[in-house]
């Protein structure tokens, strides 16, 4: 019975420090690390049943390029109303970087869905290439954000050696570049 005990509070204290690792590294914003780290430890310790720690790995994947990380938590968080919500934010999220994809790459028209809308920038991008608010040159679409007049971005495809393609949506601000997502 001590054994089961001392397992137990030994397990739960992995869990938390998991969970706090984690969030140090997400409040430094360690995108990367935090999506690493996530990842790393997310079936080791079974942190597949712990929401906050689904939620906070799939945060921190949100900011990087990996992107497609977010679907296994997506499919995990059901068991409370918060979790439920941050598993549809996920999945918004997904669904408009695939459809945006093959709206660039097939050239499939998007232009009459009606998904959420979320603050995150693949989001914007979405719903302002779906009203057709781009300027487009050279296959470079150029977007001016709808709130911040000193934010735009552009969106456009490339391709690397093996043919493979990736989105690309670089964000500035004040004309100065600052960041770049690599969606695959």
């Amino acid at each position: 019975m001590k054994l089961i005990l001392f397992f137990l509070m030994t397990t739960d204290w992995l869990f938390s420090s998991n969970l706090s690792n984690l969030y140090k590294l997400y409040e430094k914003q360690s995108y990367n690390k935090a999506c690493d780290y996530g990842y790393k430890y997310l079936f080791k310790n079974r942190n597949i049943s712990n929401e906050k720690y689904l939620t906070l790995y799939g945060l921190s994947c949100l900011e990087t390029d990996n992107i497609k990380r977010i679907s296994l938590p997506m499919v995990h968080l059901t068991s409370t109303k918060d979790a439920r919500a941050n598993a549809s934010y996920f999945g918004t999220i997904l669904l408009q970087k695939q459809l945006l994809l093959q709206a660039l790459v097939d050239k499939k028209e998007i232009y009459d869905l009606h998904l959420p809308k979320t603050n995150f920038v693949l989001s914007k991008i979405f719903y302002l290439f779906m009203q057709k608010k781009y300027r487009l040159k050279n296959e470079v679409y150029r977007f001016q954000d709808e709130t911040k007049e000193s934010m735009s971005y552009q969106l456009y495809i490339k391709r690397d050696k093996k043919d493979r393609v990736s989105m690309i949506i670089d964000v500035y601000q004040n004309d100065k570049f600052t960041k770049r997502y690599n969606y695959r």
